[in-house]
This record gives C-alpha cells, structure tokens and sequence, in this order.
C-alpha cells in the first residue's frame, strides 16, 4: 500500500479488538516515531497498556473501546502554541498513514488533564500533549467521512480553480480525505499569483491549527510540492 492508497483507505477506527500489535509491527512503528521526532523535534511517544493507553485521561470527542496502544503527540510549548499545534498535526497524520500501511487503525483524539495519566507518557518540563493517535486492530473498520468540495477547500489567487494546475487539484484532493476535528475541515490553500506558492491557513474551528498540520501533509503527498506559506 503506497501513501496515497492509505489516505484513501484510512478511517477512524475507536472500538479495538484485544489483538496484540506483533513486535516487528512495533519495531516498525518505533522507527517512524523516532523519524518523527527528528524531523518535527517533537517528544511523540508510543504507549502500551493492556487496560487502557489512555492513562485514564478524559477524550474531548468521541467514545473509545479498549485502547491498548496509542501515539503520545507531545512537544515543547516554549514556542508559538499554534506552531507546537500545527507540527503534531502533520506529523501525526505522517504516523496514522504509516500504521494504516501496516494494516492497523487509527483514531486521532484529544485528550484533558494529560498531566494526570498514570504514568503512560512522561510530560518534560514546557512540554505540551494536543493529541494523541488511538491504535490497533479494529472490531469494524471506519467510515469514510463527508468532504467539502474542492472550491471550499481551495482557490487560486486572483482566479479560479478551473485555471489551477493539476498538481494543485491533486492537493487539494488529498486534502479532501484528511481528517479533520467534528469533520469541519477548517483549512484553506490558496495558490498565490507567481503560480508556484500556496498559502495554508487554519480557519475558525475546533483544532484549527492541528487541522491545518494534518491537511499540510496531505497537500505535500498529494501535490508533490511543499513550497507552502502558513499564517
């Protein structure tokens, strides 16, 4: 299964059989996380508990069954918390779509009182946890979720979409399928007059700038291009 193949076939998954991850599974999951801390310089962390990786942690949405592991999305909050918001977003969907490829499910969620988990993650000093990535082997698989259209999700500065090239359409397409916090897709990108720059900007919703992280990769896999602005 490529990328794009598992940003078509990843859904959320939140009710999880008791199927042990195998340790190659694990191995290869340790690996992503630790490419993932080095190029986000984030502190993301795998937990595993038989009774539940949540820690004991309250979700903001969503009701969750037997969650045994999960991906702690966690960095430093020294910086601009929209940039700590944005960097978990992309390079947590990064780490959904690579389990997606080794034929798990995932779940994003947000988790409170993440200070107050029974030892399953360990929070340094000004660090910060905006979500975290349910795993495992589903009891049914997800469902695809509703998309705004193309012309919602994107435009072409001083234009429209009808004259945008086709990688752009790829990119937006591929936002498309990016989840998004109640499925709102708060998010725009918007391709600049010099015909090679897109602006990425969060909109008003829920986990906006999480949001925008999460659509940023799929804009970069499905376009190929990463010359991309954010404010």
């Amino acid at each position: 299964m490529n990328i794009v193949e598992a940003m078509e076939r990843r859904h959320a998954v939140r009710d999880f059989s008791d199927r042990p991850i195998d340790d190659d599974t694990l191995r290869a999951l340790n690996e992503a996380v630790d490419a993932a801390n080095a190029d986000g310089g984030l502190d993301v962390q795998l937990v595993q508990d038989d009774t539940d990786a949540f820690g004991g942690c309250p979700t903001h949405y969503g009701r969750f069954k037997n969650v045994r592991y999960c991906i702690a999305l966690i960095g430093s909050d020294d910086e601009d918390p929209a940039q700590l918001d944005r960097k978990v977003g992309y390079y947590g969907e990064r780490l959904a779509l690579t389990a997606t490829q080794l034929g798990m499910g995932s779940s994003w969620v947000v988790l409170h009182e993440t200070h107050d988990h029974d030892g399953r993650w360990r929070l340094g000093e000004g660090e910060r946890m905006p979500a975290a990535l349910a795993l495992g082997y589903g009891n049914r698989p997800g469902r695809a979720h509703r998309s705004k259209p193309l012309e919602e999700l994107g435009a072409v500065e001083n234009g429209d979409l009808s004259g945008a090239p086709d990688w752009f359409l790829s990119g937006l397409r591929a936002v498309a399928l990016a989840p998004s916090a109640l499925g709102k897709q708060p998010v725009r990108f918007t391709l600049l007059e010099d015909g090679k720059t897109v602006l990425a900007q969060p909109l008003e919703g829920v986990q906006a700038d999480i949001c925008l992280g999460i659509a940023r990769y799929h804009f970069e896999v499905g376009s190929g291009h990463t010359d991309i602005v954010v404010r």
